[in-house]
């Protein structure tokens, strides 16, 4: 076959075409840096892969490439100073710590390396963040903690008919996450109706006292509420008095609860990827904001619906991630 000629100014495009092509390769390749990265991990679960893939992806994205080394304390517990010792020798870049107990431990390793946590919840309260003193390894990250008018929208949209939703708490625990549900709900024309406890055996007592004033119960994060033992008990009495329950996570879900509102994992390792660009392009962590998820998931139980006489309307259930 033959090839028409190219006019010379036609040439002059393509071979300008071509430069830029093969100057955008190389600079992309150039760009890519190499990077030590110590991972640690509360223990091996899919939700710390997942969020680890997130992390790989923006790191990748933003023109590094990196080595990782993990620690996985539930295989092999450390010490701070065992954690600390380690990370200096290797030269590491960055630290990633997933999971509340991997991030305590990286904060008092105090190692002096950029540090980010990720999968954690209540932060500050966890004595991660620096404020009002200077101990620690400077820390930022993001956070599980799905802000509270979201999870109450989510209910409404679940339960339209909701007027007062019921919570069980240990003010010494949670009366900050209390607080800020209370101007939640009267953002969106609901009522919260709590109840103080002090000791799982109070528990019973506060569902028998929530259940004639309240449409549904919501769980929060509580360490005297979400025993084993109470949390038997609150699944059975929801079951028993039609009472829709709202758990804390995809979990609670697959337990009984009627909704959950939960985070993106995956989203959750790009945001704390997007935070670890930054620090390593020389932002200080304490001056990087804490993130919360921008991404979340509904779970719901269509199962748990059926048993207390609850019809989900199906553009709702379609939203959804996860149905059981």
């Amino acid at each position: 076959m033959k090839l028409g000629r190219v006019s010379s100014r036609g040439m002059r495009t393509l071979l300008g075409c071509f430069i830029v092509l093969v100057c955008w390769l190389g600079f992309d390749e150039a760009e890519a840096a190499s990077i030590r990265v110590a991972v640690v991990e509360t223990r091996k679960i899919k939700a710390y892969d997942l969020a680890l893939r997130g992390f790989t992806d923006v790191m990748h994205r933003h023109g590094y490439e990196p080595s990782f080394i993990e620690y996985d304390l539930g295989k092999r517990p450390l010490s701070a100073e065992e954690f600390k010792a380690a990370v200096e020798s290797i030269e590491v870049d960055i630290v990633l710590a997933l999971g509340t107990t991997a991030a305590r431990l990286v904060k008092e390793a105090d190692a002096k390396i950029p540090s980010v946590f990720s999968m954690v919840s209540e932060p500050a309260q966890s004595g991660l963040l620096n404020i009002g003193k200077n101990e620690g390894t400077p820390m930022t990250g993001v956070c599980l903690d799905v802000p509270v008018e979201q999870q109450f929208r989510a209910l409404l949209e679940v339960v339209p008919k909701a007027r007062k939703v019921g919570v069980i708490y240990n003010p010494d625990e949670t009366s900050f996450i209390v607080d800020e549900a209370k101007k939640a709900a009267n953002r969106i024309g609901l009522g919260l109706v709590t109840y103080p406890v002090h000791s799982e055996a109070e528990v019973p007592e506060g569902l028998n006292h929530l259940r004639p004033r309240i449409d549904a119960l919501w769980l929060v994060g509580d360490r005297t509420v979400l025993t084993t033992q109470s949390l038997q008990y609150v699944f059975l009495f929801a079951f028993q008095t039609n009472l829709p329950l709202m758990g804390l996570s995809d979990h609670f879900v697959r337990m009984g609860a009627l909704l959950a509102v939960g985070p993106d994992y995956e989203d959750v390792g790009r945001q704390s990827g997007e935070i670890a660009a930054k620090i390593l392009r020389g932002s200080n962590p304490e001056e990087v904001p804490v993130a919360s998820p921008r991404k979340v998931q509904l779970s719901l139980n269509l199962r748990t619906a059926e048993i207390i006489g609850l019809t989900i309307p199906d553009t709702v259930v379609r939203k959804a991630v996860s149905v059981y």
